[in-house]
Protein backbone atom coordinates (compact mmCIF):
# COMPACT_ATOMS: atom_id res chain seq x y z
CA UNK A 1 0.00 0.00 0.00
CA UNK A 2 2.92 2.58 0.34
CA UNK A 3 2.70 3.81 -3.48
CA UNK A 4 -0.93 3.60 -3.80
CA UNK A 5 -1.69 7.04 -2.60
CA UNK A 6 1.52 8.22 -4.85
CA UNK A 7 0.53 6.20 -7.65
CA UNK A 8 -3.37 7.43 -7.10
CA UNK A 9 -1.72 11.23 -7.23
CA UNK A 10 0.51 10.56 -9.76
CA UNK A 11 -1.77 8.77 -12.07
CA UNK A 12 -5.09 10.81 -11.59
CA UNK A 13 -6.02 12.01 -15.28
CA UNK A 14 -5.26 8.72 -16.19
CA UNK A 15 -7.64 7.14 -13.75
CA UNK A 16 -10.40 9.80 -14.17
CA UNK A 17 -10.69 9.28 -17.97
CA UNK A 18 -10.64 5.56 -17.65
CA UNK A 19 -13.63 5.85 -14.77
CA UNK A 20 -15.15 8.11 -17.56
CA UNK A 21 -14.66 5.26 -20.61
CA UNK A 22 -16.02 2.54 -18.42
CA UNK A 23 -18.28 4.14 -16.19
CA UNK A 24 -17.23 2.70 -12.97
CA UNK A 25 -14.28 3.61 -10.36
CA UNK A 26 -11.34 3.36 -11.54
CA UNK A 27 -8.59 2.82 -8.86
CA UNK A 28 -4.76 1.97 -7.79
CA UNK A 29 -4.83 -1.46 -6.36
CA UNK A 30 -1.51 -3.30 -4.91
CA UNK A 31 -1.55 -6.53 -7.28
CA UNK A 32 0.97 -8.14 -4.82
CA UNK A 33 3.76 -8.35 -8.05
CA UNK A 34 3.06 -4.51 -8.48
CA UNK A 35 1.22 -1.80 -8.64
CA UNK A 36 -2.38 -1.22 -11.39
CA UNK A 37 -5.10 0.16 -12.33
CA UNK A 38 -7.98 -1.52 -11.36
CA UNK A 39 -11.78 -1.27 -12.84
CA UNK A 40 -14.58 -4.03 -11.83
CA UNK A 41 -17.71 -4.54 -13.15
CA UNK A 42 -20.73 -7.48 -13.03
CA UNK A 43 -20.34 -11.35 -13.12
CA UNK A 44 -17.10 -10.91 -11.29
CA UNK A 45 -15.15 -8.95 -14.08
CA UNK A 46 -12.43 -6.88 -13.57
CA UNK A 47 -9.34 -4.59 -15.81
CA UNK A 48 -5.43 -4.42 -14.74
CA UNK A 49 -3.84 -1.94 -16.61
CA UNK A 50 -0.50 -1.51 -16.24
CA UNK A 51 2.38 0.74 -18.32
CA UNK A 52 5.35 -0.94 -16.91
CA UNK A 53 6.05 -4.72 -16.99
CA UNK A 54 3.83 -5.73 -14.45
CA UNK A 55 3.55 -2.56 -12.64
CA UNK A 56 2.63 1.25 -13.02
CA UNK A 57 5.86 3.11 -13.99
CA UNK A 58 7.16 5.77 -11.10
CA UNK A 59 6.96 8.37 -14.02
CA UNK A 60 3.27 8.69 -16.13
CA UNK A 61 5.13 10.94 -18.87
CA UNK A 62 7.47 7.81 -19.81
CA UNK A 63 6.79 6.67 -23.04
CA UNK A 64 5.55 3.30 -22.15
CA UNK A 65 2.71 1.35 -23.64
CA UNK A 66 -0.16 0.32 -21.82
CA UNK A 67 -1.61 -3.11 -21.16
CA UNK A 68 -4.61 -3.27 -20.51
CA UNK A 69 -6.49 -7.62 -19.24
CA UNK A 70 -9.53 -8.28 -18.52
CA UNK A 71 -10.15 -11.14 -16.38
CA UNK A 72 -13.46 -13.02 -14.64
CA UNK A 73 -13.63 -14.45 -11.46
CA UNK A 74 -13.93 -18.03 -10.92
CA UNK A 75 -15.38 -19.77 -7.70
CA UNK A 76 -12.64 -21.88 -5.87
CA UNK A 77 -9.95 -21.32 -8.89
CA UNK A 78 -7.64 -18.67 -9.91
CA UNK A 79 -9.02 -15.67 -11.98
CA UNK A 80 -9.31 -16.15 -15.74
CA UNK A 81 -7.53 -13.79 -18.25
CA UNK A 82 -10.30 -13.02 -21.16
CA UNK A 83 -8.02 -10.38 -23.18
CA UNK A 84 -4.75 -8.93 -23.00
CA UNK A 85 -3.86 -5.81 -25.26
CA UNK A 86 -1.26 -3.29 -25.31
CA UNK A 87 -1.67 0.35 -26.93
CA UNK A 88 -0.07 3.65 -26.74
CA UNK A 89 -2.66 5.31 -24.75
CA UNK A 90 -4.92 3.53 -21.62
CA UNK A 91 -8.24 4.43 -22.51
CA UNK A 92 -7.44 3.30 -26.29
CA UNK A 93 -5.99 0.15 -25.22
CA UNK A 94 -9.23 -0.12 -23.07
CA UNK A 95 -11.91 0.28 -25.97
CA UNK A 96 -9.47 -2.23 -28.28
CA UNK A 97 -9.71 -4.78 -25.24
CA UNK A 98 -13.27 -4.65 -25.14
CA UNK A 99 -13.75 -5.15 -29.10
CA UNK A 100 -11.85 -8.45 -28.74
CA UNK A 101 -13.99 -9.20 -25.38
CA UNK A 102 -14.93 -13.26 -25.94
CA UNK A 103 -18.57 -12.84 -26.73
CA UNK A 104 -19.94 -15.93 -25.91
CA UNK A 105 -20.42 -18.09 -22.72
CA UNK A 106 -18.63 -15.57 -20.60
CA UNK A 107 -22.05 -15.24 -18.35
CA UNK A 108 -25.21 -16.64 -18.39
CA UNK A 109 -27.99 -14.35 -18.87
CA UNK A 110 -30.10 -13.96 -15.67
CA UNK A 111 -33.24 -13.68 -17.64
CA UNK A 112 -32.76 -16.51 -20.06
CA UNK A 113 -34.72 -19.64 -19.22
CA UNK A 114 -33.04 -22.47 -17.75
CA UNK A 115 -30.36 -24.01 -19.55
CA UNK A 116 -30.32 -21.45 -22.08
CA UNK A 117 -27.20 -19.13 -22.48
CA UNK A 118 -26.50 -15.73 -23.98
CA UNK A 119 -23.69 -14.65 -26.03
CA UNK A 120 -22.66 -12.04 -23.79
CA UNK A 121 -21.16 -9.15 -25.35
CA UNK A 122 -19.05 -5.76 -23.64
CA UNK A 123 -22.59 -4.39 -23.60
CA UNK A 124 -23.80 -6.71 -20.73
CA UNK A 125 -20.84 -5.50 -18.32
CA UNK A 126 -22.94 -2.09 -18.35
CA UNK A 127 -20.69 -0.01 -19.29
CA UNK A 128 -23.09 2.96 -20.69
CA UNK A 129 -25.71 4.27 -18.00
Amino acid sequence: MPLTVEHTTRYADALMTLALAAHRPATVVNTGAGYAVRVDFERGIHLLATNAPGDLSSDPDAQNPWVVRFFQRQPDAADVQLVEVTGEWLVDAFDQALAVMPIAGIADDPNAEPGEQRATAPETLHLAQ
